[in-house]
């Protein structure tokens, strides 16, 4: 009895297994039917024309159309940095001070050399006037005194870094209390007047961009337009690339001085094209296709490319204006198939 039962576990295991298999093909069958009378679910675009654009894109940062960055000629202490980033200065508004005992400004010497023949030069102008001195005597020592200026003025301009132009201060890279050394950057100045990229093409591309192109900059959700401004005509040895300048007039709060904004390089433009986006092709043995709604059918239709920025190809043969283009389901469609558009 027990083998009985032993024999016929597994068959009647194989027979529900067998069932099983059997209902799914009738689900399967069932589907195929139900697509054969109401149609594969497609959704569809209406062909019409528009305008395309090719683009070039790089990253770079964004400074400003002219600035300047002002450097240390003391190795000394800095004892005071007037400006914070972000503030507007003028042209020659002290920004980093350095001590006025400075050894190698000899600032000091400088202002007492100078106010001493200041001094003298009063008298020699009063004795001249009264015919005690000669004019030769006066001049040598007003020559004296401008002399004397000249070295308090370069002493200064030691110790008292200035903006070298009216903007805004984009950078400090220094701060009080810090030593410094003859030639280190302390902050940069840039003027509000538009942001400047540099972006470095290869040679690749050099060829397509061309002076006065129409540039965008985009960053954190701010977009500027610009141009070219300046193309480098030799390539950078270091960089294996050529040195492209592109300006981008007006200022925008927002929008930071040397931030790495998106820059996008136009360089073709088509209006009144149709498009299709690259996954909506099919290609076969070298050709091209798209898939139309006609008459509620599927229809592979032959197209020719053009132009591309690797997402979107403009199509310049195959399509009408008015043509339903098939953009969802393309992988459940046939020749000749029943199709039932849904609509969004």
């Amino acid at each position: 009895m027990n083998r009985k039962i032993l024999f016929l576990i597994p068959v009647a295991i194989l027979l529900l297994a067998l069932s099983a298999c059997g209902e799914k093909a009738e689900e399967a069958k069932s589907m195929d039917q139900l697509q054969q009378e109401l149609g594969i679910p497609v959704r569809v675009q209406k062909v019409k024309k528009t305008d395309f654009q090719q683009s070039l894109r790089y990253n770079a940062t964004l400074g400003g159309i002219s600035e300047s960055t002002a450097q240390a000629m003391l190795a000394d202490v800095i004892t005071k940095v007037h400006y914070k980033v972000g503030d507007m200065v003028e042209k020659d508004d002290v920004v980093v001070e350095f001590p006025t005992n400075s050894p190698s400004a000899q600032y000091e010497q400088a202002r007492t050399a100078y106010q001493s023949l200041q001094a003298t030069r009063e008298r020699m102008r009063r004795l001249y006037e009264e015919g005690a001195i000669s004019l030769q005597d006066f001049e040598n020592v007003d020559t004296q005194l401008k002399v004397a200026k000249a070295n308090l003025e370069a002493s200064e301009q030691m110790i008292k870094v200035r903006a070298p132009i009216s903007g805004i201060i984009t950078n400090i890279m220094v701060t009080e209390s810090e030593r410094s050394f003859p030639g280190q950057d302390l902050f940069t100045v840039a003027s509000p007047d538009g942001y400047k990229a540099t972006i470095m093409v290869p040679e690749s591309d050099i060829n397509s961009i061309r002076p006065n192109s129409r540039v965008t900059a985009e960053w954190n959700g701010i977009s500027i337009s610009g141009k070219i401004s300046m193309i480098a005509r030799a390539m950078d040895p270091a960089t294996k690339a050529f040195r492209v300048e592109a300006t981008f007039p007006g200022y925008k709060k927002d929008l930071n001085y040397g931030v790495t904004a998106e820059i996008s390089i136009l360089i073709k433009e088509q209006r009144g094209v149709f498009l299709a986006q690259r996954h909506q092709i099919i290609r076969e043995n070298g050709d091209a296709y798209l898939w139309l709604a006609v008459d509620d059918t599927a229809k592979k239709v032959p197209i020719k490319t053009g132009l591309s920025d690797q997402l979107n190809y403009v199509i310049t043969e195959g399509l009408s204006e008015g043509d339903l283009m098939i953009i969802e389901g393309l992988k459940s469609v046939k020749e000749d198939a029943k199709i039932r558009i849904i609509e969004d």
